[in-house]
């Protein structure tokens, strides 16, 4: 590859911390991330690394998981029912499917509903919150990485939910699911649409955590060369993701075509917006007596690293549970919509694509233009 985007010390991001009471991170609280290529599949990827990979590996088994589907999460409802749907829709029209899988099943939540519904569940999951939560609903949960020696049943239905992005070996994960259906059996993926970020080159979605970074095309590419034939590929309704349904092939094959999915152009455009985002920013700061806020920090954080930005500005995101604690590697607090409300900065950056209407929205409704609202895309398209 005759280019690359890298990101020096990028924070990795696996838990949230109370500043005041921070256990010991049991891994670095930061490492490179770099872009590359698969040209297998014409797959955006994470440049694989040893030490991330040992560090994911690690912060898997513990006891504590991100995943939105958990009982605790306001946005699980939402996004739950949205893939719920597309599950009835697309899935459980065909009446044979009576076992389920759900690989990397967090907190059971869609477990728990088909369960409800009659299906004979199974999840499997390295954590013990998965195992633990497993318990609480009566839902038999393995504590291990898929695949693995203690599931022997097939199913007629498998299925996983923000998990092949995390997974180094895709294809053979994949491959692996194709063993563990039954023959007519049907494979149920959604993952984290990264299509407008790789036209745009809008590197926000750089997270070590994620190591594949889909668009409709390369799923169903990675898909194909697998062993499955698409049935449904489609945006969700709420989020940002994709969802696909596939059904086993009675042979495994390994001659899809890949198509381009734009990631050498990705590679050129995550510099140009670089240097967008640092002009835009210091010019902002550039005026005495403005400051400065980003709205969903997650997709701040490879910015702001890259960047350099070592002035004050602070952090806002409305995720209840993330209220005032810290990221690994970032001495900022998130703060909520009351918190602005209450202490305003003068100049907000929104970083999400996929909510940036709703939080400008809101922001302005409160404010009038008394806080000047970026976005992302505004600054990536000089439209400011």
């Amino acid at each position: 590859m005759d280019k690359s985007f890298a990101i020096d010390l990028l924070p990795f991001y696996w838990r949230l911390s109370n500043k005041n009471d921070r256990t010991k991170n049991l891994v670095s609280s930061n490492f490179l991330f770099e872009f590359d290529i698969d040209t297998r599949h014409n797959l955006l990827i994470q440049k694989r690394n040893d030490e991330v990979l040992n560090a994911l590996n690690i912060i898997y088994q513990e006891e504590y998981n991100i995943g939105y589907l958990q009982d605790q999460n306001v946005i699980a409802k939402q996004y739950g029912t949205d893939f719920f749907d597309f599950l009835k829709k697309h899935a459980f029209v065909h009446k044979r499917i009576k076992t389920v899988l759900e690989i990397g099943c967090g907190g059971c939540v869609m477990l728990s509903k088909l369960q409800s519904i009659g299906y004979e569940v199974t999840g499997i999951d390295s954590s013990p919150f998965a195992f633990n939560e497993g318990q609480k609903k009566g839902i038999h949960v393995i504590q291990d990485f898929f695949p693995s020696k203690s599931l022997s049943d097939k199913f007629d239905l498998i299925f996983h939910v923000d998990v092949l992005e995390h997974v180094d070996d895709y294809v053979g994960f994949l491959k692996s699911q194709h063993d563990q259906l039954t023959d007519d059996g049907f494979l149920v993926v959604n993952v984290p649409d990264a299509s407008e970020s790789i036209k745009l080159g809008d590197f926000s979605l750089a997270m070590h955590q994620h190591l594949n970074y889909f668009s409709t095309d390369s799923l169903t590419s990675v898909l194909e060369s697998s062993g499955f034939e698409v049935l449904a590929a489609e945006r969700a309704g709420y989020g940002g993701s994709i969802y696909a349904l596939a059904a086993k092939k009675s042979k495994k094959s390994d001659n899809s075509s890949p198509i381009d999915n734009g990631g050498k152009h990705f590679l050129v455009a995550a510099a140009q917006s670089s240097d967008k985002f640092s002009r835009a920013i210091h010019k902002i700061l550039a005026s005495r007596g403005n400051t400065l806020g980003f709205y969903v920090p997650l997709r701040a954080l490879p910015y702001v690293t890259k960047t350099k930005i070592n002035c004050d500005f602070r952090f806002f995101d409305d995720t209840p549970h993330w209220h005032h604690l810290f990221f690994d590697g970032m001495d900022v607090k998130i703060e909520n919509f009351d918190d602005l409300v209450r202490d305003p900065v003068t100049h907000v950056v929104i970083m999400s694509f996929t909510f940036a209407d709703v939080i400008k929205k809101k922001i302005q409704r409160q404010f009038g233009d008394s806080i000047n609202v970026l976005t992302l895309n505004d600054i990536i398209n000089n439209s400011f």
